[in-house]
């Protein structure tokens, strides 16, 4: 707790009543508990941040009694919020916590919230254990590779970066490229993955796929993507899992979030200048 407290910069006051509140960040903090104090805790933050803008969201975890919540808070509210969580479930565990930037879209708050995949059948979803386990144990920077590193691509378009794509896993990994194309298209359809500042996060669930896969792609122009500020993208990071992977799924799609929430990092990230420095970038920030 007081590291994440430190990580915030907050001091030791609880939440502050409505008519001291301050404007200021607001904060996306995970948060895993037993099922039983999901009620309790959305009660007393109710209480205690009065008419401040918060949300929660409850998504269930199968088979554990336990649920994981997400909490959309005022930074001044965080401190109050983590004593809340350490009265009510002493055995809960603080995940991904980062600050949401400045101009809210809603691609980024799907990213944030942890955007609840397709569903999927029971022959897809009957998976290996041990495979769960091993996708489970994944981060960004582990499955960054210099080959996942696409420098100067020359695509004139969204749909043309999509082919291109699935070339590319055809070619290196044996995947149908019509799968891939298609899984990115459909997640798309749903609403752009441009998130504004010139940054985009295609993702999918790939029928067919084993492990999770991440590539970080620069077109030689940036192309238009739909995004929320009406900027081309010029940064790409494109996520593929397995389509049983609903965990790691939105695992990752948090990870990216929280980096693609640090401005520096943006900047950075497109100053690198080959694929070496890409990869260590992210491997640095992960160590951060």
């Amino acid at each position: 707790m007081t590291s994440l407290r430190a990580l915030l910069g907050t001091g030791k006051s609880r939440v502050q009543p409505r008519s001291h509140a301050t404007a200021g960040r607001n904060v996306m903090m995970h948060v895993t508990l037993d099922a039983q104090h999901a009620t309790p805790l959305r009660q007393a933050l109710t209480r205690d941040c009065g008419d401040q803008p918060w949300t929660i969201r409850v998504a269930p975890l199968p088979g554990t009694g336990r649920v994981r919540l997400s909490l959309y808070l005022p930074k001044t509210a965080v401190d109050g919020a983590i004593q809340r969580v350490a009265h009510l479930a002493p055995t809960a565990e603080l995940g991904q916590l980062f600050e949401v930037p400045d101009t809210v879209t809603e691609s980024w708050r799907g990213l944030m919230h942890a955007e609840s995949p397709p569903r999927i059948n029971a022959s897809e979803a009957a998976v290996p254990r041990e495979d769960e386990n091993a996708l489970a144990g994944s981060a960004i920077a582990q499955l960054m590779s210099r080959e996942h590193v696409l420098l100067g691509l020359d695509v004139a378009d969204r749909q043309a970066l999509f082919d291109e794509l699935g070339r590319f896993f055809q070619q290196r990994y044996g995947l149908p490229a019509d799968a891939v194309t298609a899984g990115l298209a459909a997640r798309e359809a749903m609403g752009s993955t441009g998130l504004g500042q010139g940054v985009a996060v295609p993702h999918g669930q790939i029928k067919g796929l084993r492990e999770a896969m991440v590539l970080y792609v620069r077109p030689v122009t940036p192309i238009a993507f739909d995004a929320p500020d009406g900027k081309p993208v010029g940064d790409i990071v494109v996520l593929l899992v397995p389509k049983w992977a609903n965990t790691a799924h939105l695992r990752l799609l948090a990870e990216v979030a929280e980096r693609f929430c640090d401005q520096q990092f943006r900047e950075q990230l497109h100053a690198c200048e080959d694929e070496h420095a890409v990869c260590q970038l992210f491997v640095e920030y992960e160590a951060a």
